[in-house]
Order: structure tokens, then sequence, then C-alpha cells
């Protein structure tokens, strides 16, 4: 006996039949319209690329232990791509000058990690993307918030069940320089070590500080930049702070992005968090992560932030850019914690879909050519191919729910007519071929009214 293939997928990788692609074609579509009326172009970039763009930004964790890397013959290094954004700055890099500032782009690649699968984590998935580039202030971030906000009161939710935790990177710098003294060399540590943190233990981050730092005070100090939940509670913590912290550029755009919240009505939806860093090492400026609130999604949903030199790999041109990747997993995980998903979406309506049922096979040509004159219409429409026993066909027409079924027989065939038949009421006419498209529309007019 020959051996049988497995018939799952590969581990961490999913099967989507058509209800399942439905589904996310449904979540994908509304996001598309959001980003239509924020005036947001679509883009696609490849799935491979050079391995050095990736490591020479993105974290090392994530190309060295996470990714998928294809090796050419020639001996080159390929990466499946892991996220989207040095993709998008290799892009925005090669037609910069052509391009109008600000860039508002968006794109829907399949991403790859090879990562342990679990709960609202994949190897491949579906990754929605959002990037203002060309706008340097801090309406750039705003806007990203507010595209955030309206894709989740889009599908229903409320800020009691998402929330944007918030944080920026220079903040964060001015803290360890100015307030807890920490060399600047330190930063990248300190940032993964906060990156990490949601998924530890308090007693492994301590051991994890132990071994960054030999400094008590300063451990301390990094425990308490996870715990607070405002910048004035923040700073309480520290006995002497010095006006140049003050004057630091990132504690004075905290302030003033606070206030920018309030003005646009977004306040609500979103809390500050110096416990977010984010763990790429291209973020420079505000860094968010979105979350559920409850207690069934405990990951973050998704992240992202501002990147003010990304395009130095490929230009010297220096293009300030912000915005966020949303993996489709973890946000249909999150619309169906609260039945956000109608159960009609997995569903595909047939009733507008007309059936044609040949009674014998001596009918074929008439029908096939109907067929296509209906579809010439717009109307789809399924031909049964068995040819026979008509009691079996409506009763297949039936189950799918079919409003219209035409009944083709040899007498239809040598009058040139067609017998119309509403599943609906059973009431059944026939007419002229050349009036068939007229009687659909009054059917599916009168079942619409």
């Amino acid at each position: 006996m020959s051996k049988k293939f497995s018939k799952d997928p590969l581990r961490g990788m999913e099967d989507y039949y058509p209800p399942d692609l439905r589904e996310e074609n449904w979540i994908i579509d509304n996001i598309r319209d959001v980003a239509e009326v924020y005036g947001y172009e679509e883009f696609e970039s490849p799935q491979l690329e050079p391995i050095e763009i990736f490591a020479a930004k993105s974290s090392e964790e994530l190309v060295n232990e996470q990714s998928f890397i294809v090796e050419k013959k020639e001996g080159e290094r390929l990466i499946l791509i892991p996220e989207l954004t040095p993709s998008l700055a290799r892009m925005i890099a090669k037609k910069s000058q052509e391009l109008k500032k600000p860039i508002r782009w968006y794109s829907v690649p399949t991403c790859f990690r090879y990562e342990r699968p679990q709960r609202g984590r994949r190897r491949q998935f579906k990754q929605i993307n959002f990037d203002i580039l060309g706008e340097d202030r801090l309406y750039g971030d705003l806007e990203i918030f507010n595209i955030i906000v309206d894709i989740f009161t889009r599908f229903g939710a409320t800020a009691e069940q998402f929330q944007i935790y918030y944080n920026n990177r220079r903040f964060i710098d001015a803290v360890c320089d100015l307030l807890l003294k920490i060399p600047k060399e330190k930063l990248p540590d300190i940032y993964k070590a906060l990156d990490k943190a949601e998924k530890m233990e308090e007693k492994e981050f301590v051991a994890l500080l132990s071994n960054l730092f030999q400094d008590n005070t300063i451990i301390q100090g990094i425990l308490k930049l996870k715990k607070s939940n405002s910048i004035e509670d923040l700073l309480k913590n520290f006995d002497e702070i010095p006006e140049s912290f003050y004057a630091s550029e990132g504690y004075k755009e905290l302030k003033e992005f606070k206030t920018l919240l309030e003005e646009a009505n977004l306040i609500d939806y979103c809390t500050f968090s110096s416990g977010i860093v984010r763990g790429l090492d291209y973020y420079t400026g505000i860094v968010y992560e979105v979350y559920d609130t409850g207690t069934e999604n405990t990951r973050s949903i998704f992240g992202g932030g501002r990147y003010d030199d990304l395009l130095s790999l490929f230009s010297d041109e220096q293009i300030s850019g912000t915005g966020f990747g949303l993996g489709l997993v973890m946000l249909s995980l999150f619309l169906e914690t609260y039945n956000l998903i109608p159960q009609e979406v997995r569903e595909i309506d047939y009733s507008k879909v007309i059936y044609i049922a040949g009674i014998k096979e001596s009918v074929r040509a008439y029908v096939l050519q109907l067929a296509q004159k209906i579809r010439g219409e717009d109307f789809p429409c399924i031909v049964d191919y068995r040819f026979s026993n008509l009691k079996n066909q409506l009763s297949r027409a039936n189950d799918l729910g079919n409003l219209i079924t035409l009944i083709i027989g040899p007498n239809e065939v040598k009058e040139s007519k067609v017998t119309i038949k509403n599943m609906i009421s059973e009431e059944q006419i026939t007419v002229v071929k050349e009036r068939v498209i007229e009687e659909i529309y009054k059917i599916i007019n009168e079942y619409e009214n």
C-alpha cells in the first residue's frame, strides 16, 4: 500500500476553507473602508527580501531566531518577511522624489515568523499595515491613533473592551539618562527587557535585570518603569528631577500628545504606560500596543510606533514615518470574544444566484448559452450538470437557498423559451428566452420589497 501523507498543513500554518476566508475578507474589507476615508493607498511588496535589510533595523531576535531563511544556490540568504516596515522603507526610498508627502499607504501582506504556535500566534499570518511618512509632527501619530479607534469602533468595539497603551522612546531615553543615570549603550538591553516583561513572572524579570545591571538602584528604577500608568505616578518615584528632564524632547512630546488625544476625543481609548517600548530596534518616538481589556486575550493584539531614520539604509534622505502592523489572527480572536462577527458573514447568500436545471443531456447547448447570457447581465449563475431527475435538481436548489430556478427541457428548447420557478412561492411561468432577464429582475425586486 502506498504511503498516505498527512492531511494537516505544516505546524503553525492554517487552511482557510471558504467560510473562514469569507470571515477574513469581511474583516479586511471593513478595514479597507477605513483606509479609504483617510485617503490611504494600497501597495504590495515581495514576500522574499534580502536578509540584510531586516538584520540592520529589526531586532536581532526576530531575524536570527524567529524568521524563515531561504538560501539560494549562489549562497545568498533571503528572508520570508516577518514584518513589512523595512520593505516599505525600501520602496519609499526608491521613488521618494516622485512621491507627494505625506505618503499615506496601507498593505495586507502575508508574513512569516518561526515561533512557537499558540493562541493568537501562527507561523504564517496576514497583517494589515498602515503608515504615514513625511509628517514629522505628532499629527501623524494622532492620525494613526484615530485610524485604530475607527477600525475597532467600526466593528462595534467600545473603550471598555480595548485600550491603546502608549509611551515614547525618547521619554524612556530621558528617564534612563537623566533620572536613572544609565549609560546610553545599555538602552537597547533595557528595551529588550521591558518588551519581554509582560511574558515573564516578576522573579524572572528581576533575574534578567540583575544579569544586565549590578546596581540595585537601576534595577528598582526599571521596575518602576514597568508598572507606571501615568507620567505623574512615574515621576513621584524620583526625589530629584533636573530641569533638563522637563526640557527633554520625549517629555514634551508626551505632554503635547496627551493634549492632542483630548482635543481629538480619543483620550477615553488611550492610556499612558511607561512599560510599553516595543521590541523592534527602529522605533524612535511614540510607541503603542493595543490590548483587550478583558481576561480572554492577554497578549497584545498589535502595536506600532514612529521611526525616524529607517530610510537611511537605502539613501541619505531623512523621512520620518509612523504606523502599525495589525495581525488578523489576534484581531479575529478579539472580535469573536465580544461576538462582533455576525454569523451570516461565514455563510454565502445564494438567494440571488440563478440555478439552471436541464432535464436531459440533449438540452446542454441551450443551457450553456443561457447561462452565459445570464452571467453577461452580472447575475451569478449555477448550472446543474447532472441533466436528469428534475426533482433532485430542485431539491439541491432549495437546499442552497436559491430564489430562482430556470428549468430547461426539450419543449423549452424547441420553442426557444425558459420556465422560471420562484422557489419561495413555488409559482412558475414559461416565457420566451428574450424576456428571461426582465422576469428575473421582477422576481428579485418583489423579493427585496
